[in-house]
């Protein structure tokens, strides 16, 4: 599970930098905004403020989104989504940092939201096991396998109630990429992220609601054919990937691993 993580933050610290954003029918504006219009393209300006902690060497960015959502009246479902979303990313940044202490408070936190909100959608379970897939590494033993066990029954929930959400898709591949083959890992990741792929992204109008994942689900499965030395079938992703994410890091990384 640590090698999990070292891999995990590895990408998520590498690909926020070097990769642009191609959420959909989200708001470009990288400006944070007042609390009134903080919502208006929330996952661009909180993936901004993530590539400027990493540039500032500081989470103060993070915590600038923290402060205007925390200042909105309505602290609704939505607001409460991206606040959790806010605490997963500062907990990546602090597990980069290797302030330990630091990274299970905020991702503790990010959970702990999601688990008491109440009338959760589609989006929120699949954000609730993400953030229970990150946390999983500050637990250990039979607790970390009854985490392992809510990240999937969160994730299928998810689906449950929206086929079509790709994240629910993703976050299930993850979680079986990563759980050991001892523990029963590692069957079913071709089926999660092929699915996760193939969903089409939906048109968003609404610049409050989530879109990442997608690229996630490619670099995750490239990644598992490379392994599996399944070199044919990494090549096709590559090339899928790259028609959507031109400026991936890890797309162009996997690409010079199999033209070798």
């Amino acid at each position: 599970m640590k090698k999990f993580i070292v891999l995990f933050v590895t990408f998520f610290a590498i690909a926020t930098i070097t990769t642009s954003t191609h959420a959909t029918g989200m708001n470009r504006n990288s400006s944070v905004g007042t609390p009134e219009n903080i919502l208006n393209g929330i996952q661009d300006k909180i993936e901004t403020a993530m590539n400027n902690c990493f540039a500032r060497n500081s989470v103060s960015p993070l915590d600038s989104i923290s402060q205007k959502l925390n200042k909105l009246k309505s602290q609704n479902n939505i607001v409460l989504y991206w606040k959790s979303y806010v605490n997963y990313y500062k907990s990546v940044f602090y597990a980069k940092l290797g302030d330990k202490d630091k990274s299970k408070k905020a991702i503790k936190e990010a959970y702990i939201t999601l688990e008491k909100m109440n009338n959760k959608n589609s989006e929120d379970y699949a954000l609730l096991a993400l953030t229970q897939s990150f946390y999983i590494q500050f637990t250990s033993g039979m607790a970390a396998g009854v985490l392992s066990s809510k990240i999937t029954r969160n994730a299928e929930k998810a689906l449950k109630l929206d086929s079509t959400n790709l994240r629910g898709w993703y976050v299930l591949g993850s979680n079986d990429f990563y759980t050991p083959a001892s523990f029963g890992g590692g069957k079913k990741v071709e089926y999660y992220l092929k699915k996760a792929i193939s969903t089409v992204p939906k048109s968003i109008k609404n610049p409050y609601l989530p879109t990442w994942g997608r690229e996630y689900a490619f670099e995750l499965l490239i990644r598992y054919y490379i392994q599996n030395k399944k070199m044919n079938e990494a090549r096709k992703y590559v090339q899928m990937a790259e028609k959507e994410y031109p400026n991936s890091y890890f797309i162009g990384e996997y690409k010079k691993i199999i033209n070798k």
